[in-house]
């Protein structure tokens, strides 16, 4: 990664269908791919995002296409941000869940409910906000070096 690389914004919009969650995917992992990420950084980046624009699509919209999430990615030397916004039914106030169970036991893995979980593991920081009708799930994740 370039040593003194200025913040760089990237903003793009898709449609709320399904269908087009993958293409989200595909703007991380060439982000990543140019930041010279490690391939599980990668991943994992790539996981959450997609992850959150399938949120959006399915429980502020209720997976009805024909409405507009926003996905906006800040990178700079220190990190990467992700910021993915609907305008749709708000997240309810107890925000990003804590799940209980035991990873090495199958029967207590939850069936659903997994993506923030998911999210909140991965990223280093997580804050969801509305404001007026725009809802914004902003994941950061700090880029650590060897010295």
């Amino acid at each position: 990664m370039p040593e003194s690389m200025p913040q760089k914004e990237i903003t793009f919009l898709i449609d709320s269908n399904l269908d087009n969650v993958s293409l989200a995917g595909v703007a991380v992992r060439g982000i990543c791919s140019y930041l010279s990420l490690t391939e599980a950084d990668a991943y994992y980046l790539e996981l959450c995002v997609v992850e959150a624009v399938n949120n959006a699509i399915k429980h502020a919209y209720g997976s009805e296409a024909g409405h507009t999430v926003e996905i906006n990615i800040i990178y700079s030397k220190d990190g990467i941000t992700f910021e993915i916004s609907d305008w749709g039914e708000k997240m309810l106030p107890q925000g990003l869940p804590r799940l209980n169970f035991d990873a090495g036991n199958p029967v207590t893995i939850p069936e659903r409910g997994m993506g923030l979980f998911i999210i909140d593991s991965v990223m280093d920081k997580v804050i969801y906000s509305s404001e007026g009708a725009k809802n914004t799930l902003t994941m950061r994740k700090y880029f650590h070096y060897k010295k």
